[in-house]
This record gives structure tokens, sequence and C-alpha cells, in this order.
């Protein structure tokens, strides 16, 4: 019994052992603080980076080794603490959306945190593009917070974000997708997490999948069907795969659920994959 106790705990530790596939490395000098990372459906194979605070308001799209296919400015628009990035649904049913998360508030302040709204390309857009989003002003029901994850959810039209810095953190709410530009949405809180320090997270695109990181950690949830994303996420979390990156702030799935992938701040990141059939 204790030589089939030792195989199970190897067996464990090794899953969770298990090195990603460097699939690429991101050498363009525009991406130097990549804080987020989002699959495109539209274009497969590709995927949405932004940098962090204080850049360019800048969106890019790179391949899958991780080049620069293009840089879409959003006219406009600020950086002021752009933390994470998502592709989903919108007001559109025939229209995926890539969405920009303003939202990081490091000291609390009563600074606008703000969601910007862009229509997914189709095919891929020149190596320089702009566009005009909409944007969405966004107001904590318990005070401001700080913020680093964004996720769409494809099933029932709704956007999340977790907030970060609390020992357990908030996974808060908007019901309305169908926001016009400039209008402010409240948002509700659904559920208290018992993780901190959560800097990215991701529904699938069938929106059955979700996941969330820190710095150490990613966390996995089966949604039955029929369930909200919050009552998902109400049950405890399955630990998933993952080596610690010197700063990895982003997560997604791929389209097809094969695995997920990862990027850190910092010069010429790495595109990791961990292949996991979900």
């Amino acid at each position: 019994m204790r030589f089939f106790s030792a195989i199970l705990l190897f067996t464990c530790f090794s899953a969770f052992a298990q090195k990603p596939q460097e699939l690429g490395v991101v050498k363009s000098d525009k991406i130097n603080e990549a804080s987020g990372l989002a699959s495109s459906s539209t274009l497969p194979g590709c995927y949405w980076t932004h940098n962090d605070s204080g850049n360019k308001p800048e969106v890019y799209l790179i391949n899958s080794k991780g080049e620069l296919l293009s840089t879409i400015h959003l006219k406009g628009m600020f950086n002021r603490d752009w933390e994470d990035i998502a592709e989903g649904v919108g007001p559109d049913p025939k229209q995926q959306y890539v969405y920009v998360g303003d939202i990081g508030n490091n000291v609390k302040l009563g600074v606008d945190v703000m969601i910007y709204r862009f229509p997914a390309p189709r095919q891929a857009p020149s190596k320089k593009a702009e566009v005009k989003p909409d944007f969405l002003y966004l107001r904590y029901p318990d005070g401001p917070r700080d913020a680093e994850s964004l996720m769409v959810d494809p099933i029932a039209r709704h956007l999340y974000v977790i907030s970060k810095r609390e020992k357990q953190v908030g996974l808060y709410k908007i019901s309305n997708l169908d926001f016009k530009s400039g209008e402010t949405a409240r948002l509700e809180k659904v559920l208290t997490l018992p993780f901190t320090w959560i800097t990215a997270g991701d529904i699938s695109k069938d929106g059955h999948h979700i996941v969330i990181k820190n710095a150490k950690q990613i966390y996995y949830w089966h949604r039955q069907q029929g369930e909200s994303v919050e009552t998902a996420m109400s049950r405890p979390a399955t630990e998933l795969p993952y080596v610690p990156e010197k700063q990895g702030e982003g997560v997604t799935f791929k389209i097809d659920n094969s695995g997920y992938l990862t990027i850190s701040e910092g010069k010429h990141p790495s595109l990791f994959f961990y292949p996991h059939q979900f």
C-alpha cells in the first residue's frame, strides 16, 4: 500500500511539475510589459496582448510564434493602467469583440476604471491600424478596487472582473454587454474567492472552462450545463500545471480547448503552451 501511495504522490507531483512548450518569443520591442493575453476565435492561431500602465494605447496581435502581426491604436484613449484583455461576445450576435480592461488601481484611489471594446477583425489587419473603441466606466459596490483580471462569459453574456489585493478576492459581474459608449456600469459582487493576488483570468470560447492565475498557481473550474460562472467558481478549484514566470500576468485557453497559454511582462517574453484536454 505504501508503494502505491508513493507512486500516486510521484504522479501528482510530476503533473504539477510539467514543463510547458515554448511556442515562440515576442521579439518586438513594442511589447515590453505584456499584461494580458487572449486567444482570437476570428483569427485562429493568433493572440491579443497589450502593455501595462503608462505605455501607448495600443493592442497587439501576435501569432503563436510570438511574431507581431498588427499594432492597433485605440484612438482618443489613454493607457492609465491596462491589466487584461479578452475576446468574446457583444452587442452584435454575429460579431466577436476585443475587450481591454483599464482596471488597475494600485493605491485604490477614486480614479476612473473602465473597459474598452472594439469589433474583432475577421481578416488579419494591416501592420498598423486604428480603431475608435466604445468605453464603459465601472463602479464597484464596495469602494475602489485594484484588479487585473477580465473575463467574458459567452453563454450568459456577462463580463467578470476579479479584484487582486484582498486576502480573499472578489468576483464582480457586469450584466449588460449592450452598453453604449460612455455609459457607467455598477458592478455586482457575486462571489468571494479564497485566493489573493490574482493577475489574470479567462473563460473558454464555449463557456464551460474557467481559469485564473496568480504568480505561482493556475486554478481551474469546469462549468456544468446550466450553471452560472459564479456557481461554478463557488466549488473548490483544481490546480493546473504551471511553471512560474518572472512576472507572469497573462493566461488564455486555446480556442479548441487543447490547452492554455501564458505570457509574462518584460522584454522579449516567451509564449508558453500547456497541453491539456479540457
